[in-house]
């Protein structure tokens, strides 16, 4: 029972987070970049087939990973439809992260070892999050919504249940990287939303 009260509550939260997230892009209250988006899924993409082969398509322990894909898939229409897409360029990091991918994808084809290409794409996905970081920093301001991404750290502590529960050692790693990434993230968007403002305007007033 409680497996799949927390699969459910992971599939709920992980809808909310993507329909939050889409709503405050065509509202134009956050600035998602578009290249950061599209590497995001290409990640998620390979990390749930990689996944799919490795452990016997067991959807039910590996549903952030499910849900990510479907996430992912529906930011980026969003993005396409309601984001400022023109001019999109890639960086030579993000160059290189699809570059990456690529790498992977050869790997597995070439030994057959979807298991380990899974473990690798979480590499991928937790560099994934620099284009973002580096946005912020450099705008020195949050351009994310703290409701979508909560929505996604309280799912990722749904999802080791069903994962641990099982014995699946590559659903927990994708929920064990997801948390740790997600609080790293939410931790740097209080920084820039809240507590840097507040120090810059000190500085200011200060003699």
């Amino acid at each position: 029972m409680l497996r799949y009260l927390c699969v459910a509550m992971v599939a709920m939260l992980m809808t909310a987070s993507a329909i939050r997230y889409t709503l405050q892009i065509k509202r134009r209250q956050i600035e998602p970049a578009t290249s950061s988006w599209l590497v995001f899924m290409a990640g998620t993409a390979l990390s749930f087939i990689t996944y799919m082969l490795a452990s016997d398509r067991d959807v039910v322990s590996g549903i952030m990973n499910t849900m990510d894909v479907c996430e992912t898939g529906t930011i980026m229409v969003a993005v396409m439809l309601w984001g400022n897409t023109k001019g999109v360029r890639f960086s030579r990091f993000e160059k290189w992260y699809l570059a990456g991918i690529g790498v992977i994808v050869a790997y597995g084809f070439i030994f057959g070892d979807a298991w380990g290409s899974n473990l690798f794409v979480q590499v991928l996905i937790g560099l994934g999050y620099v284009p973002t970081v580096h946005k912020i920093v450099t705008l020195k301001r949050n351009t994310e919504s703290f409701t979508a991404w909560s929505f996604s750290w309280f799912a990722s502590i749904f999802a080791m249940v069903p994962a641990l529960w099982d014995g699946n050692t590559l659903a927990a790693v994708y929920a064990a990287r997801s948390f740790v990434c997600v609080s790293l993230f939410l931790g740097l968007m209080t920084w820039y939303k809240y507590i840097y403002p507040r120090r810059r305007a000190a500085a200011r007033i200060s003699p």
